[in-house]
């Protein structure tokens, strides 16, 4: 996919920089958007101010501290707070394709921090360029999405025999779906904070998100090749109070350390399968805790669909997700 600079589809304007405690709040007011990653970053409603104009409607707003990076789009006027950006479309843009922006921008959050903020960074960092955006997102309209997530349930109550509950029927060990290995420890591998040269490849840890399970950054020729796993490989975090459990699938080659598992299927997966099964592992996560690792047995005896029918939508997959 081909990227370019934000500044190359947005105009990145600084928002209008008001105190929120210096203002008058009311019910029916303006939006006030902050450096927040809830309620789409509103944190109240004020009274206007006439000699300051509102950032406009149809932007999006981005914190460059505080929650940093967390973006939205803002369907109406707003004013805001400190630290925060608003991007404004430099062509014409529907609702989807600016939350898909939303999406990717919200994935830079990584590279920031409470001491590194996103505010000379910001209008440099790489998107997707228009073209490029996925089909599905170009033609998203919320009205077919709503018939279809309402029909979509009533066709579910209304069959006892749907595919949904077929496919919950039959559930198989992981380990019947997967071997399992396990990573190399930190103390044998010589680790980089960077990415030195092409030889070099992300070492993964547990992590609850899979942007933050880079540890550092290892040669894949000083380390045995078998540990040297391709793009879209299956893993799990087995370790961490807050990161067991959670699955992902490989955006590149990696080296996993001791505290994450490696699933190699059993038979042929396409990439919707593996990541299915990655939300079914992940979603087994309140079994386990800091006391009780998922490693050996109890991550190989994780209950799993034993296949799943590749005509099934993304819904009906949602469904036997859930039944779990």
């Amino acid at each position: 996919m081909r990227t370019c600079a934000v500044k190359d589809l947005f105009e990145v304007r600084y928002g209008v920089d008001l105190e929120l405690n210096s203002m008058e709040q009311t019910p029916k007011g303006i939006n006030f958007v902050a450096r927040t990653s809830k309620n789409n970053g509103v944190t109240a409603r004020v009274l206007p101010i006439p000699w300051i104009s509102p950032n406009p409607a149809g932007s999006i707003s981005v914190a460059a501290g505080g929650s940093v990076m967390e973006s939205f789009l803002q369907k109406e006027p707003y004013y805001s707070g400190r630290d925060l950006f608003c991007l404004i479309p430099r062509v014409e843009m529907s609702d989807a394709v600016k939350l898909f922006y939303c999406m990717c921008l919200r994935h830079n959050k990584f590279r920031y921090s409470y001491g590194r903020q996103a505010n000379e960074t910001l209008k440099d960092l790489q998107i997707p360029v228009l073209e490029d955006i996925p089909e599905y997102v170009k033609v998203f309209s919320m009205p077919q999405f709503k018939a279809r997530m309402v029909n979509s349930v009533e066709v579910s109550a209304l069959s006892d025999k749907s595919t949904v509950t077929a496919a919950r029927q039959e559930l198989v060990p992981l380990n019947t779906l997967f071997r399992l290995e396990n990573g190399i420890a930190s103390t044998d591998v010589l680790r980089s904070p960077i990415k030195e040269t092409v030889n070099w490849v992300p070492y993964i840890r547990p992590s609850y998100t899979q942007n933050t399970s880079v540890d550092a950054y290892v040669n894949k020729n000083l380390v045995p090749q078998k540990k040297v796993y391709p793009k879209g490989t299956l893993y799990v975090s087995t370790n961490g109070q807050g990161s067991h459990t959670y699955s992902y699938v490989s955006v590149s080659e990696f080296v996993p350390n001791s505290d994450v598992t490696v699933l190699l299927p059993l038979r042929p997966m396409t990439i919707r399968e593996k990541l299915f099964y990655s939300m079914c592992i992940s979603h087994n996560r309140f079994k386990f805790s800091y006391g009780r690792k998922p490693k050996g047995e109890r991550l190989a005896s994780i209950m799993l669909p034993k296949a799943i029918d590749e005509k099934l939508n993304d819904m009906d997959l949602l469904g036997v997700l859930n039944k779990l």
